[in-house]
């Protein structure tokens, strides 16, 4: 039988953070060699694990990508898939079928389409030219898939979740922390909702309170700004982590909080929950990763949210019944499990006639 030939488009350089990179080095280390042939793309260094697994690791020049990624598209391809908003995918896309040599592109949705705020102009020529051009659309969530199918009408074929290396995010021996930790994990901008954050620190004294995540456009200033206003002295802003110290630093939490109302599967949800620990969301997205009154809560308004952070800062049983539940949850999402759909899917989508 005839390897299926697949390219994944995210960079999965060694420093790389990016949710897209990291879900593809899970993916590609997981599929079956004697049935793919897998190609990755990096800048510097790829990341040491992809190393000695017989993945095709090609590396790119820093600048002036859109040739060499075309001349290797083109090479052949079965399957293009998690296709990005580059300029290389959208003048893939305008080639004659015969150009692009049988290639299926295939469009992997994430997030609801509103998660789009305030792109430049470049970046939205580049989506309305790229996204509603692909050849096979999949949905992280039932939600995203409706999503998809309202903004596009495209029916997204396959639900393909993320996952979480559970033997890597794994709770502590103990939680020995004299006053409750809640932690915040993502990027620091305004759609995220870390100023609820620290308006919990202001509610929540008695709490200590993390925000762990790189700032943008400036909004983590905004933050710093807040917490010297309301004289805090309870929360603190941390910076970006590499994965490693995130798992300890989940170790080292009692309960997580994300204030996000537009998301697929949050993956720090995942991580979250896979160290023991019981996750606030907000319901609006309606993410699998938590189970509302088994593992956490997901609340309608800010409102709901103190509450049920108040309640799991009041009661330290109720924390650990939710965490051991989670960490539980978290077997239906390591990625061993969560790698098989995707693998049949892209059996699927290799044997499948392109749209």
């Amino acid at each position: 039988m005839n390897k299926v030939r697949i390219v994944f488009m995210p960079m999965v350089d060694a420093g790389n953070t990016n949710a897209q990179s990291l879900n593809v080095r899970e993916i590609a280390i997981r599929l079956d060699p004697e049935r793919f042939e897998t190609t990755l793309w990096y800048e510097t260094e790829p990341a040491p694990r992809l190393q000695g697994r017989g993945i095709r690791l090609l590396q790119l020049p820093s600048a002036r990508k859109t040739g060499p990624i075309l001349r290797e598209l083109t090479s052949g391809y079965d399957i293009i898939a998690y296709v990005d908003y580059s300029p290389a995918s959208y003048v893939f896309l305008r080639l004659p079928r015969s150009l692009r040599r049988g290639a299926k592109t295939v469009l992997h949705a994430e997030a609801p389409a509103a998660q789009l705020v305030n792109p430049s102009r470049t970046l939205r020529f580049l989506y309305e030219g790229i996204v509603p051009r692909c050849d096979f659309y999949t949905g992280i969530t039932e939600f995203v898939a409706r999503d998809v199918y309202r903004h596009l009408r495209k029916k997204a074929g396959f639900i393909l979740p993320v996952g979480v290396d559970t033997r890597l995010f794994r709770p502590p021996d103990h939680r020995t922390n004299p006053g409750p930790v809640v932690l915040f994990a993502g990027t620091l901008i305004e759609r995220k909702g870390p100023q609820y954050v620290i308006d919990a620190a202001s509610r929540f004294p008695q709490a200590t309170f993390r925000i762990v995540g790189a700032g943008r456009q400036g909004f983590d200033e905004v933050l710093r700004t807040r917490i010297s206003q309301l004289s805090l002295t309870n929360v603190h802003l941390e910076g970006p982590k590499s994965q490693l110290q995130m798992v300890e630093i989940m170790q080292a939490s009692d309960i997580f909080v994300l204030p996000s109302r537009l998301e697929g599967i949050p993956k720090v949800t995942l991580e979250a929950a896979a160290t023991g620990l019981p996750c606030v969301v907000f319901r609006d997205y309606e993410t699998p990763s938590v189970i509302d009154g088994v593992t956490g809560f997901q609340v309608g308004t800010v409102e709901e949210m103190m509450e049920a952070l108040g309640g799991l800062m009041a009661d330290r049983s109720l924390r650990e019944r939710m965490g051991a539940a989670a960490r539980e949850h978290m077997k239906n999402f390591d990625w061993d499990a969560i790698s098989r759909q995707w693998q049949n899917a892209y059996l699927e989508i290799a044997a499948a006639q392109a749209r």
